[in-house]
């Protein structure tokens, strides 16, 4: 999967626990797709808590990610591809949580929010990946 992360036109989500205690995988699966997305990978991902701080540098972000310890430790990944895809995604993830929660911080997904926190969170999430 790595090897395909590098063509610029790929992108990633993470669905946090949330969506599948309200059972909200399959709303945001089909939002992706009806935005001209294809999803074309899925990964479990197993994270340790240094892994979320370094996700999330900012302290607030730090906060509320280590309540859902430990049920953050295990989530599902998804690979998109797309046009323009990390600005797209990033936008598009607001407008789903707008739509589910109210609130456009936090929730739900997470998608990277530049194409160098792409890279970033890449190398902290495909660690253990050759």
């Amino acid at each position: 999967m790595r090897k395909l992360i590098k063509n610029k036109c790929v992108s990633f989500y993470l669905l946090k626990p949330e969506t599948y205690l309200f059972g909200k995988h399959h709303f945001i699966r089909n939002k992706i797709k009806a935005a001209g997305f294809k999803i074309i990978g899925k990964q479990k991902i197993q994270l340790t808590f240094s892994d979320l701080m370094a996700l999330y540098p900012n302290l607030m972000a730090r906060i509320t990610m280590s309540l859902r310890v430990p049920f953050l430790m295990d989530l599902d990944m998804y690979f998109v591809e797309g046009d323009n895809v990390v600005p797209r995604l990033n936008a598009l993830k607001y407008d789903i949580r707008q739509e589910l929660s109210g609130a456009k911080l936090g929730g739900f997904l997470h998608t990277p929010d530049s194409p160098r926190e792409l890279q970033q969170h890449l190398s902290i999430l495909l660690k253990n990946q050759s």
